[in-house]
């Protein structure tokens, strides 16, 4: 499918860039250099809690977005013709694009990720848009199959292009009350909470941590709900709730300072971008990677505590001091590496996205720090990071002769965007970059650990580049503690690994390409190696996929990778046989110490499997099953897959049945065959293969909302027991690998789907009706707080639920786990039973904790079918 050229791409948004003001406005710009995919088209629904209630509708084509306007949202019932209004074309840009659309600007409101996938078009999408009857499949988490656009006739007068967006009849469609449960089931995993209202508010899913030594106060911090008082404090300002995770903006690096009064230049410091968040005395400290680290930072958590509103959010960078009072990253290393030294970090804070019920991210940037700066006398753990209005080049003059790595300038009326901008621009005063680290050399002479580090970058293309060694810089510490890591991680060179010049130093030992270090240097070679390196310590808060050459773009020339004398890049082929693999049973384990758990290997993984898989395999063999997997371990990237595809083993099949593809096995070879593939987490259906339309057992998946303990839960799942067994289904329990617990009950095959998910729907709806206080059946997390949900919607054709005895993609390597009743009490720990100790209960168990499941003869109640 051709791609539309920029200029084609460009007119086709020029509506969309009339109709908004990206100063005010937190919507993504159009960029000039947004690439056109070259892989499947995307689509995505948002939700969008404008002055009215509707859905945006929008499938990727050409370089752009065609968008509709879905008043109802889209349905699964083929008898649910819903209006679609035809809207202007939106960028690329937006198909991520979710947060608060400041008020009087154009669309004001909430817009959230409903649904997201690829989608295909079942003919030439082009002819068909045009003829008014465009078919298409969709593969999104919500919505899935074939779907089709009609465009109604015009009438006299009328300005809006009206279409109808269809469900076509097939595997994936719903009718009736079946197709309303749509809008209860979880959306895809990028997207927040729900709004029900216009108001642009965000829920928060989870309670923060609580600070650590700070006790928390004894009367409650406002109700999430409570509406701030008054107008809004500076425009573009709009009532909200904290939400619930939040992206930094992030600076593009130039070679030189913009010009103009319009910027604003602070300190570029050297250390770890954090997000701190604060909600009566719990406070919650986010690193820009994701990670919790609260309990890691207690005297700035407790600074964040004692900060006079009950409710904030505010943007900063972690940092640790030398004498001379300048940032150093190094320090901050050694600082967060000794408990004792802790003290001598600092948050410095640079901005403030929401203050007592106010998101501030559509506020001017000069007006959000007006906000902050009061907030604290900014003594201690805290500081403010000030700004000096225009001179940028002066200003990076000063930062240069007093020796800080560069400045940062800032567009002083943008607002706040998730996402790497140019409103915010970086300017270095030297050669520093993280890079990735490859290999080392053994010491020379009476130097012991390792002799240099020996690094690396990718480019856009993905490709992987060598800039050479660094051998300065290291302590006696950081020699030992480099060696014993490295050492653990042995790799071949990288496949496809560029390089210029002389070839990279024989006696290099490779590792796996995962750590990502700082070096210092005065500059490039012709030949693309850094000169004069020096170390400056491992980036905890950055993957190695991350690290793209960072230089100005107007320096990204062919000449940095090509010396004089037209001496081209070479690719070092791996020769080296391979290494690390071991054979468990028939399956050849590769890269098997590749941790996927801190700790746990993936050879370890296909150990367990064959030490489980006489008990695991009754309830995973012959049954239509999905696969999580973690190529890179729970740290990385993760997917599902149900189906198949090239070089799958041939102990797992694929199929494709009415209800849609998935995969099987029946053997301990294909669970070994899991492992090798890094499937962490195996997902059954509620049917078996060999009659799919007829679901063998029910699931309830108790899952608590926040501030439930747990034996809570013990109490929840005793109360499904009986009410289950008043209605003659004899139940089971199991862990779940999380939080919370699984009751399962088999049943036989003569209902069919439609009557299990009505028995199941009236099962949990009767649960929260009899005791509301305690329970909810429906999904929204805001319901949730202090309930369980007794979560019904696993038990549906292609819907699955955790399998007994499957790992769990999750900290500490926790397993589904079988329980007898006997063992369903307030002391039971559902996170004892992990990949480490599920083995050595097998071995103690004297009995089967399910005993009797696979020969009960018990049916649903023929007065719900």
């Amino acid at each position: 499918m051709p791609a539309r050229s920029a200029a084609a791409r460009d007119t086709s948004i020029r509506t969309y860039r009339a109709k908004r003001d990206f100063a005010r406005t937190s919507e993504p710009a159009p960029q000039s250099t947004t690439p056109f995919p070259k892989a499947a088209l995307k689509f995505v629904v948002q939700k969008h809690a404008a002055r009215r209630l509707h859905w945006d509708f929008r499938l990727e084509h050409g370089g752009v977005l065609w968008s509709w306007a879905v008043p109802k949202g889209p349905s699964l019932d083929p008898a649910d013709k819903r209006l679609a209004v035809r809207v202007e074309d939106h960028p690329l840009e937006y198909v991520t694009f979710e947060g608060t659309i400041a008020e009087g600007n154009y669309g004001a409101g909430t817009v959230e990720i409903w649904d997201a996938g690829e989608w295909t078009p079942l003919g030439n999408p082009v002819e068909d848009l045009e003829k008014g009857e465009l078919k298409l499949r969709l593969n999104g988490t919500r919505l899935k199959g074939g779907f089709v656009l009609v465009r109604l006739r015009q009438r006299d007068g009328e300005r809006a292009e009206n279409w109808l967006l269809i469900k076509e009849h097939d595997a994936e469609e719903r009718q009736g009350a079946d197709a309303e449960t749509l809008e209860l089931e979880p959306g895809p995993q990028i997207a927040p909470a729900t709004t029900n209202k216009a108001k642009t508010r965000r829920k928060t899913a989870a309670a923060p941590t609580s600070t650590p030594g700070t006790p928390v106060a004894e009367k409650p911090a406002a109700a999430p709900s409570a509406e701030p008082a008054g107008d809004a404090p500076y425009p573009g300002a709009v009532r909200g709730l904290l939400p619930e995770s939040q992206k930094p903006e992030l600076a593009t690096l130039v070679g030189e300072p913009p010009e103009g009064n319009e910027w604003i230049s602070e300190v570029k410091f050297d250390g770890y971008r954090l997000l701190a968040w604060k909600e009566g005395r719990q406070v919650r400290l986010i690193t820009r990677n994701g990670q919790d680290w609260t309990t890691k930072l207690p005297d700035v958590a407790r600074a964040v505590a004692s900060l006079k509103p009950k409710t904030l959010l505010m943007d900063g960078e972690l940092v640790a001091l030398r004498e001379d009072g300048l940032s150093s990253f190094p320090a901050l290393q050694s600082a967060l590496a000794n408990g004792g030294s802790r003290k001598a970090l600092f948050l410095h804070a640079f901005d403030l996205l929401h203050l007592e019920g106010w998101d501030l991210r559509g506020c001017r940037l000069v007006d959000r720090k007006a906000a902050l700066k009061p907030l604290s006398d900014w003594g201690g753990a805290l500081r403010y990071s000030d700004h000096l209005e225009g001179e940028s080049a002066r200003v990076r003059k000063q930062a240069c002769a007093l020796g800080l790595e560069g400045i940062i300038c800032k567009q002083a009326n943008s607002p706040y965007r998730a996402a790497r901008t140019r409103d915010w621009v970086k300017v270095k005063c030297q050669g520093r970059e993280e890079f990735v680290v490859l290999g080392w050399t053994p010491p020379a002479g009476s130097r012991t650990g390792l002799g240099s580090l020996h690094l690396g970058f990718y480019d856009e293309q993905r490709k992987l580049h060598y800039v050479g060694g660094v051998g300065t810089g290291f302590s006696e510490a950081e020699l030992r503690s480099l060696t014993r890591r490295l050492s653990a991680m042995p790799s071949t060179p990288p496949e496809g690994l560029l390089f210029a010049g002389e070839p990279p130093d024989p006696a290099i030992r490779w590792v796996r390409p995962e750590l990502v270090a700082e070096a210092q240097f005065i500059g490039w070679t012709g030949f693309g190696r850094i000169r004069h390196a020096t170390y400056l310590g491992l980036r905890q808060d950055k993957e190695a996929d991350e690290v793209v050459r960072d230089v100005p773009p107007s320096e990204v020339e062919p000449q940095v990778f090509q010396p004089r004398g037209q001496v081209k890049a070479t690719i070092v082929h791996a020769t080296a046989p391979k290494r690390g693999s071991q054979r468990v049973g028939a399956v050849q384990i590769t890269h098997a110490e590749r941790e996927l758990w801190p700790g746990v290997t993936k050879v370890q993984l296909a150990d367990y499997w064959r030490t489980v898989a006489a008990v695991a395999l009754p309830g995973i063999a012959g049954r239509p099953l999905a696969l999580l997997r973690c190529p890179e371990g729970i740290e990385g990237e993760r997917f599902f897959q149900k189906h198949g595809s090239k070089g799958m083993p041939p102990s797992i099949r694929d199929r494709v049945a009415a209800e849609g593809p998935y995969l099987a096995l029946d053997i301990e070879e294909g669970l070994v065959a899991c492992a090798q593939m890094s499937a962490i987490e195996l997902h059954v259906w509620g049917s078996p293969e060999r009659d799919i339309a007829h679901p063998d057992h029910i699931v309830f998946d108790l899952d608590p909302g926040e501030r439930v303990p747990f034996p809570d839960v013990v109490e929840a799942a005793k109360e499904v027991r009986a009410r289950l067994k008043k209605a003659g289904l004899e139940s089971f329990c199991r862990t779940t690998g999380g939080k919370g617990l699984h009751v399962v009950a088999s049943i036989q095959h003569a209902s069919g789907w439609l009557a299990v998910r009505a028995f199941c729907r009236h099962f949990a709806a009767t649960m929260e009706a009899d005791m509301p206080e305690r329970f909810v059946s429906t999904v929204p997390k805001a319901k949730r707080r202090g309930r369980i949900l007794v979560d019904w919607l696993r038990n549906g054709p292609g819907a699955t639920a955790v399998a007994s005895y499957s790992p769990r993609a999750r900290p500490g390597a926790p397993v589904a786990t079988p329980l007898s009743w006997r063992e369903v009490t307030a002391k039971l720990d559902p996170l004892a039973f992990t990949l480490a100790t599920v083995p050595d209960r097998l071995k103690r168990l004297k009995a089967n904790p399910w005993q009797g499941y696979g020969t009960l003869r018990q049916s649903i109640p023929e007065e719900t079918h």
